[in-house]
């Protein structure tokens, strides 16, 4: 598992200064700060006593583990190689840009550690997209990874400093974290028995049609018959024969973004986390599966009514945007407030 670092991280353009307290482990128990053994279910996924993968109160996340556990299982496909090397590159790109807010500052060693790991995963990906690999998306969706990462962490910072005003320094951890984390910065809510008609559920490849779903228990899907296959070992310890069908997931970015600008057929649900508002009102917005995208109001307001930080939107057919800043997301203009629903 991963337990939440310890050092102080300083918020960019501010004096805003945020720590997270070490885990209080029992070896004896492995239990965090006295509270219940942690569990895990019959796949082995660990969860903590308050059955989460991401704890503010125990401070660990067991995100990361859970998905090699995953793989081990045969439950997911395995990590390609490229896409190995295209995570640590993407890593330590984002360590490099953290360091720089550490307080204390790291070490001129420890930087030059990670410029060398970056210079060595650049090269292995030249070599793998030499060979014809598909390196360009396998970075693209490891830096959507850990930009939304970031940006989850700095919402977090404002939302705490938005509701402590005068307040400098800030415990990361504990009852009041969690709160904040579940009001304001946690993706939308979702149900197990809801399935994603749009996502391998195997090899998590994309498609702007609805894939085929287990015949038996008919919650995951399948792009064709080999990765049913792949996952049916695993998947069999999960699956419950039912005749009922289950309802259709929202969409994520990724699945509006196969569109490619087209209407996608669905309703895209996502939380607004981070307000980045200036000239019209511009919000970071995590989905389901925790991806951040902006969304910006292009409406006659230059407001969406209703739109805060914590508010969840749901728009019908939504059309993709990339923005002139290179960022990417949804452009609302005042003809789809008709097909958008905030709560």
């Amino acid at each position: 598992s991963t337990h939440f670092a310890t050092a102080a991280v300083q918020q960019p353009g501010s004096n805003l200064l945020f720590r997270a307290p070490p885990p209080n482990i029992d070896p004896s128990r492995n239990t965090y700060g006295g509270l219940p053994e942690n569990h895990t279910d019959d796949i082995g996924r660990m969860f903590c006593s308050h059955d989460r993968e991401y704890c503010h109160i125990c401070c660990v996340d067991h995100r990361m583990c859970n998905r090699i556990v995953e793989e081990s299982a045969g439950l997911k496909k395995k990590t390609t190689p490229v896409e190995e090397a295209a995570n640590m590159y993407a890593t330590t790109i984002t360590a490099l840009r953290k360091m720089e807010h550490m307080r204390p500052r790291s070490s001129e060693e420890m930087f030059e550690q990670n410029r060398q790991y970056k210079k060595e995963y650049e090269e292995k990906l030249r070599r793998f997209a030499e060979a014809g690999e598909d390196v360009e998306s396998a970075i693209k969706k490891a830096m959507d990874r850990e930009t939304s990462e970031t940006i989850e962490f700095e919402a977090m910072m404002q939302n705490m400093a938005r509701l402590n005003p005068g307040q400098t320094e800030f415990e990361l951890g504990g009852t009041e974290t969690q709160e904040i984390y579940d009001e304001f910065v946690k993706g939308p809510k979702t149900k197990d028995s809801r399935a994603d008609a749009y996502t391998c559920s195997y090899c998590s490849k994309t498609s702007t049609k609805a894939l085929q779903a287990c015949s038996r228990c008919k919650k995951p899907s399948y792009c064709n018959a080999e990765c049913q296959r792949a996952a049916w070992p695993a998947h069999k310890k999960e699956c419950i024969k039912t005749d009922k069908e289950p309802s259709i997931q929202k969409l994520t970015w990724e699945q509006v973004e196969a569109h490619q600008g087209a209407p996608a057929k669905g309703t895209l649900e996502v939380k607004a986390i981070k307000d980045e508002s200036m000239m019209r009102q511009v919000l970071q917005c995590k989905d389901r599966v925790g991806i951040c995208r902006r969304i910006a109001a292009y409406t006659d307001s230059r407001q969406i009514p209703g739109l805060t930080v914590g508010a969840t939107i749901k728009w019908k057919n939504p059309r993709f945007h990339y923005f002139m800043d290179g960022s990417s997301g949804a452009r609302i203009e005042e003809d789809d407030l008709k097909d958008v629903v905030v709560t």
